[in-house]
């Protein structure tokens, strides 16, 4: 049976033994297989072994060997990773000799980069009562808007409604943006609840960085500075998207740097085309200097989370000098 993503929580299969869970979109892939270990867990299955796509002869003895729980009954979480190419063909063929009707302690769940599964391949065909498909493609601009609508359910309808639209204006083709800056709207919701306009103050917290990114993008340090202290003042929960906007901004530049084409590039993260001029310009100046920015940003973070014992506020501040003094 064939799920979409967007709603596979209402339409997995409880007696399903393999889970087929395909696609490029991360984000949504990682969502599946999380949710689907900690139901397995809370189903008892205790014990995880993991294959890559390539070691089919070692899936098969795998399985084998757990059939009915060894001595101890134990239960199995089996995942097997396909993360390049097509589907391969030894392991449909291992599949193929599987009997998932007599599996009663083995939940198996693939994981694979392939765009397309044919409902018609042998194993999926002779097990289709026991196979889960779950898709997980690309989003098309109205899913986008209902996946982001659906993780804004800590909200109420109205702020929801209004957000939704907001962030998906702000960034319409980065589900990883939008998981991050999810994340931060939650911790502002919970800091800012009963308090003054949570609309507004969510758009002020997420508009204010994106203004610092342009400004550390001309390298305008007495701007930069004040848009963080003017953040800091009005938000301080708002942090983890500041740090979150340097490290944007750095490993962006420093993945483009190390690409044969930056633009392309730029391109293919998704980068608005009105910063890619600017991206490109401040590659150019900082060229020699992105990589030790990048190990800045990782003890900035170590701050942050309290791993070292600084002001992590004290310490952006220093990095931003840094970045538009270099």
């Amino acid at each position: 049976m064939k799920i979409n993503s967007l709603n596979f929580k209402n339409n997995l299969r409880g007696n399903a033994v393999l889970s087929l869970i395909h696609g490029k979109e991360m984000i949504l892939k990682n969502e599946v297989k999380d949710f689907l270990t900690k139901e397995f867990a809370n189903q008892g299955f205790n014990e995880t072994i993991i294959f890559e796509a390539n070691e089919s002869n070692n899936l098969l003895s795998a399985i084998q060997n757990n059939l009915g729980g060894g001595l101890f009954g134990s239960q199995l979480i089996i995942k097997v990773v396909h993360s390049e190419g097509r589907f391969p063909k030894d392991l449909s063929e291992v599949l193929e000799k599987i009997d998932l009707d007599n599996i009663s302690n083995i939940k198996i769940i693939i994981d694979s980069i392939s765009e397309s599964i044919s409902s018609s391949t042998k194993w999926i065909k002779d097990n289709k009562e026991l196979v889960q498909i779950i898709e997980c493609k690309k989003l098309k601009p109205l899913d986008k808007k209902k996946w982001l609508r659906g993780k804004l359910n800590f909200l109420d309808k109205a702020n929801a409604d209004k957000l939704a639209k907001l962030l998906f204006e702000l960034n319409s083709s980065n589900l990883i943006a939008h998981r991050n800056e999810i994340e931060t709207l939650k911790i502002l919701h919970s800091a800012k609840k009963g308090s003054i306009s949570l609309k507004n103050s969510i758009e002020s917290s997420i508009h204010t960085p994106y203004e610092l990114e342009d400004c550390l993008l001309s390298l305008d340090e007495k701007r930069s500075i004040k848009i963080l202290r003017q953040i800091k003042q009005n938000d301080p929960n708002s942090l983890a998207l500041v740090i979150w906007v340097l490290d944007k901004l750095i490993s962006t530049s420093l993945m483009a740097k190390k690409s044969a084409s930056p633009k392309k590039y730029l391109e293919s993260v998704k980068i608005w085309p009105s910063k890619i001029s600017p991206y490109l310009s401040f590659i150019k100046k900082m060229e020699s200097n992105l990589l030790s920015l990048s190990k800045d940003i990782f003890e900035v973070e170590k701050t942050f989370k309290g791993i070292k014992r600084l002001d992590a506020w004290k310490e952006v501040e220093r990095l931003i000098i840094k970045i538009c003094a270099s």
